[in-house]
């Protein structure tokens, strides 16, 4: 990738690039929506990512970008930054417009981009897009900020410039991710420490619905509220309850807070709960648990968040079926994307294979089968 990538630059630019980076994807063990409500969440970065090569535009105020994948480009003026008709135009302007919020300078430059993290797969093609692109920016600029700022960029980038109202698990999970360990993060206090992954006889696979999602109409927006609201309530009537992190589910009646706020709050609370103790399984190597956890969480999603939609739905109750599997849920912020399957690593092949086959056959569309690998974060690859 890093020579086909040399390449491509110089094709289109007519120039060699002077540094490349890469940016992976991320998948969450379990802790889906907890971001924005500042409670825990599991992420870990996996083996599929954009990678981005750059140069400096000297003397020059002008920017270029070319996406490879979607043969689409963009040329723009840093003295000039507002919002695009094209939504992935707007995740780089967004970053962009942070780095200049924040007083610092920036040159005109070239960027060619190139990925394999599928879009609207639940993945976090965007906030790949978001990290690797500021990442690429500090590192071209020497602009001096750190890996935590990089993440806080792409956040606010979402939050401010597209209006997404985001937390930060999918950010930190691109820039913080470690080779084969999960990474347990407290979004209220960013406190995190890393968990080893290494199951011998276990995997996580992925298994793409091939629905695609996009924040800005999926109703994440909407679910955001939703929990504001819920947490206003609750802090009306307990006290120390800035978001639903702080609730307890015994705080919790349909008198106080009705449909479908109980639902929302009753999921997010409890699944605060599910999160710490699949950690422990995770430490323990207790399968089962962590496996019982996932369904919890699939069943959360479908009926109390309402975020599932039927192809997720079948993929779960396919996987439930297979004897090597232990757990399945939805991942992402729903309505589309991938579902995680924690299996047994023998046969693994032949098992997704039969459930790839029954989903075509049900769903009357085609999935597709992802085996990862954890890696490291957004990093320097060449230049």
């Amino acid at each position: 990738m890093h020579q086909e990538i040399i390449s491509k630059f110089n094709v289109f630019y007519g120039l060699e690039p002077q540094l490349i980076v890469s940016a992976p994807g991320r998948i969450n063990l379990i802790g889906e929506h907890t971001d924005y409500n500042l409670g825990f969440v599991l992420p870990a970065a996996i083996d599929k990512y954009i990678y981005f090569a750059f140069c400096v535009n000297p003397s020059s105020t002008k920017f270029e970008i070319y996406a490879d994948d979607i043969n689409d480009s963009y040329t723009g003026d840093l003295d000039s930054v507002t919002k695009n008709k094209r939504t992935w135009v707007n995740y780089l302007l967004g970053i962009i417009d942070q780095i200049q919020k924040k007083q610092h300078s920036l040159q005109g430059f070239k960027c060619y981009i190139k990925g394999n993290i599928p879009i609207g797969s639940g993945l976090s093609s965007s906030a790949a897009l978001e990290c690797g692109f500021a990442y690429g920016l500090n590192e071209l600029f020497q602009l001096g900020f750190n890996k935590m700022e990089i993440a806080k960029i792409g956040q606010a980038s979402e939050n401010q410039f597209l209006g997404i109202n985001s937390g930060i698990l999918d950010q930190f999970s691109s820039v913080f991710g470690k080779k084969d360990h999960a990474i347990k993060l407290d979004c209220k206090s960013m406190d995190y420490a890393y968990s080893t992954l290494n199951f011998s006889d276990h995997d996580f696979v992925l298994i793409n619905t091939n629905v695609k999602h996009e924040h800005l109409t999926s109703g994440y927006n909407d679910r955001t509220n939703e929990c504001k609201k819920a947490a206003q309530i609750l802090n009306e009537k307990y006290g120390n309850i800035s978001t639903l992190r702080d609730g307890k589910i015994e705080m919790l009646t349909r008198d106080l807070l009705p449909d479908p706020l109980f639902r929302r709050a009753r999921f997010i609370i409890g699944e605060n709960e599910r999160l710490h103790s699949f950690s422990s399984a995770m430490e323990e190597g207790n399968i089962d648990l962590m496996g019982k956890l996932l369904y919890q969480t699939h069943d959360g999603l479908q009926h109390d968040y309402e975020v599932s939609c039927r192809e997720s739905d079948c993929l779960v109750d396919l996987a439930s079926q297979e004897d090597g599997i232990k757990g399945a849920r939805m991942m992402g912020g729903g309505f589309g994307g991938c579902v995680l399957i924690l299996m047994e690593s023998k046969n693994k092949t032949e098992v997704a294979n039969r459930i790839l086959y029954e989903y075509s056959q049900k769903m009357d569309c085609r999935g597709d089968v992802y085996y990862i690998s954890i890696v490291d974060g957004v990093r320097t690859i060449g230049g």
